[in-house]
């Protein structure tokens, strides 16, 4: 039973107990979610910019923060029955089983026209349970507490709609897909962006790592053959050359610190061949993200069959 302070953890409970042990594709059949879509009165062109998720993820964090109960806001688990919810979207967790345990949502942006950008927050698994809660912190941000590009604050919302998924299709496997990276991929080794032969195996090893610790918010243990799918990865024909170099900065949390720089790949990765072991994987990737700082937007894909 996991104790601090005299009260238990529960969400930390639930995510070591799960109720389910499945494959990959089983996983899909019971992948659930919840989606906040929001039309916002931003220029469309800002969608492009990397940053603007982790802009949208601090002021919603600190909405969320503003509702949470004392001992949440100070690291320690929620007293409260259910916990707040920056308990259960932020607070961090102990790693379980060697894994580290991701933050259960995300951001996306999209262009939706000239004056106007489609804003999406997915939470995953049993953190959806959240999604009234967190669509009107999110709101509030938006409304007060962004800090955008000439000084822009207040951002009206046009529209809001929330939506609920409780599994995922599987298409039919083709012979040949493209990951179009619609946000950077952050896949590095040593300090150094992977960009040749050594994407793949970094990619599918991503992905596997960040769905095993997804699933356990589905209340689910996800058992695969990962040295396999590896392995299998490597049979593969990849075309990175779709691929290009981006670099941007971001904020930092840190009051005594700078602007961060971040370096990754945008643009298409192609794959073809026997693609069955592997697409289950990728379907999922495609709600989850991949790589580094997901929960900032990036590592952002659409599968597009037929090798673009």
């Amino acid at each position: 039973m996991q104790v601090m302070d005299g009260v238990m953890d529960s969400v930390a409970v639930r995510l070591a107990t799960p109720a389910h042990r499945l494959s990959l594709r089983d996983l899909c059949g019971r992948w659930f979610m919840g989606t906040g879509l929001f039309a916002v009165a931003l220029p469309g062109a800002m969608a492009a910019d990397p940053a603007l998720p982790g802009k949208l993820r601090g002021g919603w964090g600190r909405q969320l923060l503003a509702g949470a109960s004392a001992p949440a806001a100070a690291g320690r688990p929620c007293p409260w029955d259910p916990p707040c919810a920056y308990d259960v979207l932020f607070r961090e967790r102990p790693l379980l089983k060697g894994m580290e345990m991701p933050k259960p949502f995300l951001f996306a942006a999209e262009a939706g026209g000239t004056d106007i950008t489609h804003l999406r927050l997915t939470l995953f698994g049993f953190a959806s349970d959240l999604l009234d809660l967190a669509a009107d912190a999110l709101v509030r941000a938006l409304a007060t507490g962004l800090d955008l590009p000439g000084g822009r604050r207040g951002v009206a919302v046009a529209h809001r709609r929330l939506t609920g998924d409780d599994h995922l299709p599987l298409p039919p496997v083709p012979h040949a897909v493209t990951l179009r990276f619609h946000t950077p991929l952050c896949l590095r080794r040593g300090g150094v962006t992977l960009t040749g032969t050594e994407l793949l195996p970094a990619l599918v090893t991503s992905l596997g790592n960040r769905i095993s610790a997804l699933a356990r918010w589905q209340d689910s243990e996800l058992v695969a053959d990962w040295p396999g799918l590896r392995n299998h990865a490597a049979t593969l024909l990849v075309d990175v050359t779709g691929l290009h170099p981006t670099q941007w900065q971001r904020g930092s949390a840190r009051q005594d610190h700078g602007p961060l720089p971040m370096g990754g790949l945008i643009g298409d990765l192609r794959l073809s061949g026997d693609l069955t072991p592997l697409w289950p994987l990728f379907c999922l990737g495609e709600t989850c993200h991949t790589g580094s700082h997901t929960a900032q937007g990036l590592g952002r894909y659409s599968l597009v069959p037929g090798g673009g």
